[in-house]
């Protein structure tokens, strides 16, 4: 299977000479300013520690893109590029896609896919177009029922096309469902042997170098020694638990410190506005307005006593309370008054303007807002 550049004509100059093993064993390492690309501050989805060359994450989405294209076509191959973001933890990098973009007017055959000029510019079009933001950290082409190993041709691409040490080529088999990754390092392209999707680990196939027996298929499709052992499978999946109980810990956490924030503010704004109000709503003492001299006799003499006027403001609420008690007062009297006409008017007499408990008298009710 081959998958050419822009120049199909171009073909590798020289032959590589065939590695022990194809698995991508040293860490990469990406140097600030090298290529203008400064690596996005962000968390791994997947496990801590994971022991891989160069991690790599897809979002559901974009990986669900990525495996719809395939499947559109099992009789030719299809190719794309990988949108995302290098991205950079305490860890070091790894590689986030967040978009899988199709490379449409390509020319598509069975054994193999062209990128052409107009391929390019749909490319480029779609990535300004929806994701202005993003940056193509790799490719990908499909192999219809003849495995995942990359071909000569496809390694010759990833070197010289994709040539940037986090960029990375993805091969996968629509029929099979088998995915292989490579990268580019300082011995050559070589291949990853796990990648992860929404934070689950995914297991990539590891072609055997010429010479070599195939190796096998599934999450243990590694040469002999140089793959993860159950052992090691085990840890990891151990490992991307505890991470995914201290996250949901940390968030219970977090919530927990912003419920005690928003109930200690509460707090602090309710005493606050009981005491503005206690100051703002104290009484006033009374004032004295007048001084009335009263003439009382005490024994055999007469002893002059003086009785003050004041004025005192009554609160709003306490005048409420006065009004009503007043008005409760004069319905009792008048209705005291018509039970004695009505009882007058049964006796035959003619009712008087007398009325019990009022006399001539008696003086008005005082004011709610002056006290005597």
């Amino acid at each position: 299977m081959k998958s050419s550049p822009v120049n199909p004509s171009e073909q590798p100059s020289q032959a590589v000479p065939e590695p022990a093993t194809m698995l991508a064993t040293e860490k990469v390492v990406v140097r600030a300013g090298g290529d203008g690309a400064k690596p996005v501050r962000r968390q791994f989805p997947g496990p801590r520690n994971a022991d891989v060359a160069l991690r790599v994450t897809f979002e559901r989405r974009a990986n669900a893109d990525l495996i719809a294209h395939a499947k559109e076509s099992l009789e030719v191959e299809v190719c794309g590029v990988l949108a995302g973001d290098l991205c950079e933890d305490d860890e070091g990098p790894f590689v986030h896609v967040v978009a899988a973009i199709r490379g449409t007017a390509a020319s598509e055959a069975s054994t193999h896919v062209t990128f052409t000029q107009a391929t390019w510019n749909s490319i480029h079009q779609t990535l300004e177009r929806d994701y202005p933001n993003l940056k193509i950290v790799g490719w990908y082409h499909t192999h219809p029922g003849f495995g995942v190993e990359f071909s000569d041709m496809d390694l010759f691409i990833q070197q010289n096309f994709f040539g940037g040490p986090a960029q990375i080529a993805m091969v996968t088999d629509p029929l099979s469902g088998a995915v292989a990754i490579c990268l580019n390092t300082a011995k050559g392209v070589r291949y990853l042997p796990r990648f992860w999707v929404d934070g689950r680990e995914q297991p990539c196939r590891i072609p055997a170098p010429k010479g070599q027996g195939a190796t096998g298929v599934g999450a243990a499709s590694v040469p002999s020694g140089a793959g993860m052992s159950e052992l090691a499978q085990l840890e990891a999946r151990v490992s991307q638990l505890v991470q995914a109980m201290d996250e949901q810990r940390s968030w219970q956490h977090n919530f927990m410190l912003f419920c005690g924030f928003v109930f200690c503010l509460g707090l602090i704004v309710g005493i606050g506005y009981f005491i503005f109000k206690t100051y703002s709503s104290r009484l006033e003492p009374p004032q004295v307005r007048q001084m009335i001299p009263v003439a009382i006799q005490v024994g055999d003499k007469t002893v002059m006593l003086g009785v003050g006027v004041v004025e005192w403001k009554v609160p709003d609420e306490l005048n409420a309370i006065l009004l009503q008690e007043d008005l409760m007062r004069k319905e009792a009297l008048e209705r005291e008054a018509r039970e004695i006409a009505r009882k007058l008017q049964k006796e035959g007499k003619a009712p008087t303007n007398a009325v019990p408990g009022m006399t001539n008298a008696a003086s008005p009710p005082t004011p709610a807002g002056t006290n005597k």
